[in-house]
């Protein structure tokens, strides 16, 4: 027999119900917890982080293309000395002059000078500024090695392939074998 107090007496019969309330909330909450443990241990599909994900690696060499292929959606890569002997696919137009100008004064005159003797405005903070007018420039160096300047930059000119289409840096290259240097 319980013994209680006279005024939970007259309060009627004892209850036991807020105790049972309490355990099922209490193993509700325990079954939540390793539920979000579980999930967090196992990490599914859509939560993996990149590391573990099915991606390359860091430090993993990428997939050796297949044996005896090439690429046929772009231009073939060359070096400057693969490129020397490349003749000039462009026709010596005025419209082609024209283009080769128009491309000469967007990407090089701001260095290498409106008429391309390295006067550029911004030649006097670098020790030397090429002259494109140079006799050396203009009767030694073929269509193709200009060519391929233009595409992969210089010592400190920065490479425009990314900037151009090779026409356009065709077009260039019979500009720029346009200059005479001055007498």
């Amino acid at each position: 027999m319980t013994l209680r107090s006279p005024e939970s007496a007259a309060r009627g019969p004892a209850r036991r119900f807020p105790t049972r309330r309490r355990s099922a909330r209490g193993a509700l909450a325990a079954v939540l917890v390793a539920a979000a443990g579980a999930v967090a241990l196992a990490q599914p599909a859509f939560m993996r982080n990149m590391y573990t994900g099915p991606v390359v690696l860091p430090q993993v060499d990428p997939r050796v293309p297949v044996e005896d292929t090439i690429a046929v959606d772009g231009d073939r890569q060359r070096d400057r000395l693969e490129s020397r002997d490349l003749p000039n696919p462009v026709p010596d137009t005025p419209a082609v002059l024209a283009e080769g100008k128009w491309m000469y004064d967007v990407y090089c005159a701001m260095c290498h000078g409106p008429e391309g003797l390295g006067d550029g405005q911004i030649a006097g903070h670098y020790p030397r500024m090429p002259s494109l007018a140079a006799r050396h420039v203009q009767n030694n160096y073929t269509d193709g090695w200009i060519f391929s300047i233009i595409g992969d930059g210089g010592f400190r000119m920065p490479p425009f392939a990314h900037s151009m289409s090779a026409d356009e840096r065709w077009a260039l290259v019979r500009y720029v074998k346009t200059f005479t240097t001055p007498e």
